[in-house]
């Protein structure tokens, strides 16, 4: 998606808002409306933002075998995460490069929801133009007139910078970004007791046109004190009474909290709240008594209990919208139990019951926040989460603001900031 300009004194003013809205949680506030309504600091996060940090695209096991591939789309552009035939899972421009017609869609139809397709090749559907798992033209019909090798040179499909961090395929359309376990060193330890690469995915749950900004997704599943009121009777199992918060760095990829379960056999996704199926055999006994709520920032949201855990990967589209596809990620032992579908069902319709309720309160606060009236906030102590992702976002403002000084600072009423 190409950049376009933004009125670059409205966003200054804006950001100026948001740094009055910082502190810990006793004293921080919300950000401003415009943040989350405006069009025009959308694309001012969008550039700032989306252009310049890791995303959280899909996990390695969606493409299992060699020659699966599973189409999406990442901020406007369409991409391929595809296994080749040597094993390696890359990220894939999906515009052809003959005439730009994308590889999936349009004349090809999209598969369901999170369903990767099978191939030993990559085809257009538009002229049959053929292209390895690599991205390397293999052919391309009624072309003789130029040789293969000049269209291999000019015309492969450009391959997105990806990395691979604990199974989490994460793509960036920045060069200068520091390496994902940099940013989520964090992180490293519990993704690997949770034996993240090696869960299995369950059936995908894919909404679209969704009508709240992405920063509210993040902080309404970052903070335990709506749990109580909008989940009453759903949320039971891990009361927020029983929540942690976690000192972080702005700099860093991500914020979290932990749970705990009133139960030690809890289950947040359980109708009854009792865990039915297997925990990851490599949890430790404090991991195996609570629920860790993540926000890898911008796009990924994760809740890690013992039985499962459930991935949503984020892809805003406008400062009021945005699409989501979560994906339930399950322990070998627990997909090969022989009533594991049913267990997975009862799970999976309990789980879009607490999305549902959230969807709701979600359009309900983004209606809200085009009010004259809307607040600058007081935060409860179980929302001590918001203040963190604040300030990670506004930490990416200020940045994106400094680097445009030695090019006109204050005197630029408007500005392209180019990624």
């Amino acid at each position: 998606m190409r950049n376009v300009a933004v009125d670059l004194a409205h966003i200054r003013k804006v950001v100026k808002e948001a740094e009055e809205a910082l502190g810990p949680v006793e004293h921080a506030g919300i950000l401003p409306a415009d943040t989350y309504t405006d069009a025009n600091f959308w694309e001012f996060e969008r550039q700032s933002i989306f252009a310049k940090e890791w995303l959280c695209v899909a996990h390695v096991n969606e493409v299992p075998r060699s020659g699966d591939y599973l189409p999406i789309t990442v901020q406007g552009e369409p991409v391929v995460v595809v296994r080749d035939e040597a094993g390696t899972v890359r990220v894939l421009s999906a515009v052809c490069q003959h005439r730009g017609h994308p590889l999936v869609g349009g004349v090809k139809e999209m598969p369901p929801a999170g369903r990767c397709l099978n191939a030993r090749a990559l085809v257009c559907p538009y002229h049959a133009w053929t292209y390895n798992l690599d991205g390397k033209l293999r052919g391309a019909p009624s072309m003789e007139h130029v040789p293969l090798a000049e269209l291999q040179a000019r015309n492969s499909l450009p391959e997105i910078r990806s990395e691979i961090f604990h199974g989490l395929v994460f793509v960036t359309f920045s060069e200068d970004v520091a390496p994902v376990a940099e940013k989520l060193a964090k992180l490293d330890e519990e993704f690997r007791t949770y034996s993240l690469a090696e869960l299995q995915p369950g059936r995908a749950y894919s909404l679209t046109d969704l009508q709240w900004n992405w920063k509210l997704h993040h902080e309404n599943a970052l903070e335990s004190y709506h749990t109580s009121y909008v989940h009453r009777g759903y949320h039971d199992a891990v009361p927020a009474k029983l929540t942690r918060f976690y000192d972080l760095d702005p700099a860093e990829g991500m914020v979290f909290r932990t749970t705990g379960f009133e139960a030690a056999d809890g289950d947040l996704f359980e109708s009854e709240g009792t865990r039915r199926l297997p925990s990851i055999p490599t949890l430790t006994d404090e991991q195996k008594g609570r629920v860790m709520f993540v926000s890898v920032m911008p796009c990924l949201v994760m809740v890690m209990q013992p039985s499962l855990v459930s991935v949503t990967f984020l892809n805003p589209t406008s400062a009021g919208t945005l699409n989501s596809r979560r994906v339930n990620l399950y322990p070998k032992a627990a997909a090969e139990a022989p009533d594991f579908e049913q267990l997975e069902t009862d799970q999976f319709d309990k789980m879009k019951t607490i999305v549902a309720q959230d969807a709701v309160t979600q359009i309900a606060l983004q209606g809200a926040y085009h009010s004259r009236h809307k607040p600058r906030g007081r935060l409860s102590y179980l929302e001590g989460a918001i203040a963190q992702l604040n300030q990670w976002s506004v930490h990416r403002y200020r940045r994106q603001l400094d680097a445009l000084e030695p090019h006109g600072g204050e005197k630029r009423a408007s500005a392209d900031l180019a990624a």
